[in-house]
């Protein structure tokens, strides 16, 4: 089996969890894998999942400054030149 078949075989695996019910625990002991390896691939599907919903369009910046709102209320004004990388850190706060 190639990595991808495994890397499906696994989705599929951590979707019939999800649909089971079940706990990680009993799930697992149920479908003869390692609690370990259940865990770390619904880790990776959760990682999957949230880089790509993580994308966050940004627009040539026609001021200067960059102002962030968070739902608390709370504004961050940053230099017009502030990395894509930076705003983003800053936006999953």
């Amino acid at each position: 089996m190639n990595k991808e078949e495994k890397r499906r075989q696994m989705f599929s695996m951590v979707e019939q969890w999800q649909q089971s019910g079940m706990s990680q625990i009993a799930f697992a002991r149920s479908n003869n894998i390692k609690l370990f390896t259940l865990r770390y691939w619904i880790n990776k599907i959760r990682q999957q999942q949230e880089e790509s919903s993580a994308f966050i369009q940004l627009n040539e910046p026609t001021g200067t400054s960059i102002i962030l709102r968070y739902p608390n209320g709370v504004e961050l004004l940053l230099p017009v030149h502030t990395s894509a990388s930076r705003i983003k850190g800053l936006v999953n706060l």
